[in-house]
C-alpha cells in the first residue's frame, strides 16, 4: 500500500501529474482543484496517495491534504461510486460546502451546484452523513459563506492564498460573524 509520494514533479497532463522519486515515474490521477494549487514543473512536491487496483491495473490517486484524502475515501465507501467518480464529483467542488450540504440534508445544493444527479446526492447524504459527523468533519454552512466574504475582505487587503487558507483554517468555529471571523483572521496573520 502506497501512503504518499515525493520527488520531482515532471509532467502534468489533464487529471494526472507524473511524480518521479528514486529513478521512478509515477502517475498520480489528481482533481482540477489540485491542478491549480501544483508548483510548476521541476518543483519537489508530495502527494498523499490512495492505491486502487481497477481491472487489474494499479492507479494512484493523489491529495496535498489528509482532509482532501479522507473525503475521497469516504465517496469511495459510497456504492456505485469508484476513486474515477470520486475524482470527478471533487474536481471543481469547494470541500467544506460539500461536506455542510451533507451535513445539513442539502440534496438541492449537491445536485444543483456540482451537477450531480438527485439521485446520487441523495445517496451522497444518506451514506456519508454519520461518518462525516464521526470524523469531525461536520462544517456549518453559514460559516463556509461567511468564509467568502473574509476570503474576499482579505484578498482585497493584499494577502495571498495560502496565506488567507492558513488564516481560515486557524479560526475556531466560536466565530460564527463574518466580522468577528476576519478580525481574528487579520490577529492570526500579523502574528
Amino acid at each position: 500500500m502506497i501512503y504518499s509520494i515525493s520527488g520531482k514533479l515532471t509532467h502534468k497532463k489533464a487529471q494526472f501529474v507524473v511524480v518521479e522519486s528514486n529513478g521512478l515515474g509515477y502517475k498520480v490521477f489528481i482533481s482540477n482543484n489540485i491542478e491549480k494549487k501544483l508548483p510548476a514543473i521541476g518543483s519537489q512536491i508530495q502527494f498523499l496517495c490512495s492505491y486502487h487496483v481497477r481491472q487489474e491495473m494499479p492507479e494512484i490517486y493523489g491529495f496535498l491534504t489528509e482532509k482532501e484524502l479522507e473525503i475521497f475515501e469516504l465517496l469511495n465507501t459510497i456504492n456505485g461510486v469508484g476513486p474515477k467518480s470520486a475524482l470527478s464529483i471533487l474536481n471543481n467542488i469547494d470541500i467544506d460546502k460539500l461536506m455542510a450540504a451533507i451535513s445539513q440534508n442539502r440534496v438541492d445544493l449537491i445536485s444543483e451546484n456540482w451537477k450531480i444527479g438527485r439521485k446520487k446526492a441523495e445517496r451522497i447524504i444518506l451514506e456519508l452523513k454519520d461518518k462525516i459527523k464521526k470524523s469531525g468533519l461536520f462544517v456549518d454552512l453559514e460559516l463556509t459563506d461567511s468564509d467568502k466574504d473574509v476570503r474576499s475582505a482579505l484578498k482585497n487587503l493584499g494577502y495571498k492564498k495560502f496565506e488567507i487558507d492558513e488564516a481560515l483554517n486557524n479560526i475556531s468555529s466560536d466565530y460564527k460573524k463574518p466580522e468577528d471571523r476576519l478580525k481574528f483572521a487579520l490577529k492570526f496573520l500579523h502574528k
